[in-house]
Order: C-alpha cells, then sequence, then structure tokens
C-alpha cells in the first residue's frame, strides 16, 4: 500500500514537472545557439560515486576535482598514499561522459590550507602526474586551489602553474556580485598558457545568471571565448546552512542565460542525479525544434 502511494506521488510530480517546463520552454525566448554543455565535474568524496547519464546533456569531458586530497590520491600511485577505495577508473573511462578526461592534481578540502601550501601542492601534482597510471592520457590537467581578489598571496599561484605540465586549467571566483575590476586582477597572475573555469556564483547566491554572464563576457573580451569558460554551479543554499540540489527549472534558466556558451557543471554526483538530467535533456530538445 504504501509502495503505491509512493508511486503515485512520484508520477504526479513527474507530469507537474513535465507541464512546468513545457511552460517554461514555452514563455521563454528562442536562442539562436543554446549553450552547450560539454563538461562535468565531480569533488571526490567517500560517500559518492561518479555514475549518472550526464552525457545526455551533451558532457563528454569529465573533470575529478581532486587527484591528490590532503595528502591521499584519488587514483592508484606508487608512493603517494591513497584513499580506500579507489572509484573504479576503468568503468569511469568507458562512459560517454568522461570520453574526455580533464585530471585534478594535488589540493586539499580545506581552502585556506590549500592555499597556504600552494607551492607544495605544485610539487606533490608533478610526482602525481608520474605516479598515475590511467590507461587513457588526460587531455589536460587542473590545479584544484582556487583564486578570488581577496587571496592576497595569489602570485604564489601564478608561479606555481608556470611550472605544471599544460594544457593546464585553474578556477577563479568572487564573492562580490559584480567584482571590480576583476580581469585586470586576474591578469595580474595568471600565467599566459592557463585557461580558467569562472565559477557563475548563481550556486551559493552570491550573482545570478544574468550578473554571471557579463562578468564572463568580460573576462572572455580580455583573454579570449577559448581561454575562459564558465562552470554553472548546479546547486542552491539551504535556509538552515549547506546547499541542496538545483532544481532543473534553475538550471534550464542558467543554461538559457549562458546561450552561445561552453559550460561545465559542478558536480555531477552530488547535485545532477538521473531524473534531473533527463527533464533538462527534455528542454534541451524541445529547445532545437
Amino acid at each position: 500500500m504504501i509502495r503505491k502511494k509512493a508511486l503515485k506521488v512520484a508520477l504526479y510530480l513527474s507530469i507537474i514537472a513535465t507541464i512546468l517546463l513545457l511552460s517554461v520552454v514555452w514563455a521563454m525566448p528562442r536562442s539562436p545557439s543554446p549553450a552547450k554543455v560539454v563538461g562535468i565535474f565531480w569533488q571526490p568524496t567517500l560517500g559518492t560515486k561518479p555514475s549518472g547519464n550526464w552525457d545526455l546533456l551533451g558532457v563528454n569531458t569529465f573533470v575529478p576535482q581532486f587527484g591528490v586530497a590532503d595528502g591521499k590520491a584519488w587514483l592508484k600511485t606508487t608512493k603517494i598514499p591513497q584513499w580506500e577505495p579507489l572509484p573504479n577508473w576503468s568503468t569511469i573511462q568507458k562512459q560517454a561522459w568522461s570520453k574526455n578526461l580533464i585530471l585534478g592534481l594535488s589540493g586539499q578540502y580545506d581552502e585556506q590550507q590549500a592555499r597556504a601550501h600552494v607551492a607544495d601542492h605544485g610539487k606533490i601534482s608533478l610526482q602525481f602526474i608520474q605516479e598515475q597510471s590511467l590507461t587513457r592520457k588526460p587531455i589536460a590537467y587542473y590545479f584544484p586551489v582556487e583564486a578570488d581578489p581577496s587571496w592576497l598571496g595569489v602570485n604564489v599561484l601564478g608561479k606555481t602553474l608556470e611550472k605544471l605540465p599544460k594544457p593546464l586549467w585553474v578556477s577563479i571566483y568572487s564573492v562580490k556580485a559584480e567584482p571590480y575590476a576583476y580581469d585586470s586582477w586576474l591578469a595580474s597572475w595568471l600565467p599566459s598558457q592557463t585557461q580558467v573555469f569562472f565559477q557563475d556564483g548563481v550556486g551559493t547566491g552570491v550573482r545570478s545568471p544574468t550578473q554571471a554572464r557579463k562578468i564572463l563576457e568580460n573576462l572572455q573580451q580580455k583573454f579570449g571565448k577559448d581561454r575562459i569558460v564558465i562552470v554553472l554551479e548546479a546547486f542552491r543554499p539551504e535556509s538552515g546552512g549547506g546547499f541542496r540540489a538545483a532544481y532543473p527549472w534553475e538550471i534550464i534558466q542558467q543554461l538559457n542565460t549562458y546561450q552561445n556558451q561552453k559550460v561545465f557543471i559542478f558536480d555531477g554526483p552530488h547535485y545532477l542525479n538521473r531524473p534531473t538530467v533527463y527533464v533538462i535533456a527534455l528542454w534541451q530538445k524541445l529547445r532545437t525544434q
């Protein structure tokens, strides 16, 4: 009896979600060139596994945020200690959404600690690159020590990035809705051959998708469109603290605003489940017809 009720509730919710989706699609102006979702992030934790249907959105690039976190590797290594159990990388690399891999390097879950030891993480990253034994070579690397204008020692990050192999990505954010001279700040320390993930700040409640788009375009005007890519935060603040997964229509609003842009999503295993992907994929299909 309880199961029947649960199934009825699920069915009603699905119907309501579909009706809402169709209403959203009908109300939105047509986008001649919708956002192109190409990548999915995963912040490795013991409680999550990288499994999903994100390829339905167009994802073909997987970005594990950390290859090494807090001194332990998330991949099999020879000398660096490892987390247990390790993800099944053989299975991961066979997935359509993981056709390409941007491999996260060394960092820490505590941002302040990561920044305090950024040079050390650069050295560990070089060691990790030599020790890891993935069957398919990464197309690029991602150095997971994030930067924002409040970090007075950010030049050390720039010097560390210079010593790492390329192609290489780093990520930036800002706690201000419209940070002043953001492009000049980035230019003051970013090495010439490093690409940037710009976190949209929508998931943390810092800014709207429209404000994020404005910042993105300003950065791209200075550094080039291929060098600055937006990261869509697929979560929202909880009233009591912490974060919840964004609702499909919230993610759709972001994607609709980021038309004609490549988009990476943070993060799939924690916030983007299969039902949500189905709804967004349906919206994508309807938008292109």
